[in-house]
């Protein structure tokens, strides 16, 4: 390992665990779909135990935005009312 690299380890600014690791930035990267030391047929996702990314449709991205609006002006507008009262 290169000193510039033990040297960022000790200041805790690269992790020793993942998928960028200390080990990746020293040999470079991983072939798409593998991951170097554990043998064939593990992929990235199950070594690493990541979930799978979910597909969050517009519609839901959309009424979620609006709910939090709703929720804001309805609070601005509560905080208005006991200003006035």
């Amino acid at each position: 390992m290169s000193d510039e690299l033990q040297k960022q380890v000790s200041e805790g600014k690269v992790s020793v665990y993942g998928s960028n690791d200390v080990l990746t930035m020293a040999l470079g990267p991983e072939h798409p779909g593998r991951v170097r030391g554990v043998g064939a047929g593990i992929s990235p996702r199950q070594y690493f135990n990541l979930p799978k990314p979910q597909r969050v449709s517009f519609d839901d991205r959309l009424k979620d935005s609006l709910r939090v609006l709703l929720q804001e002006e309805t609070k601005k507008m509560e905080a208005k009312a006991r200003e006035e009262a």
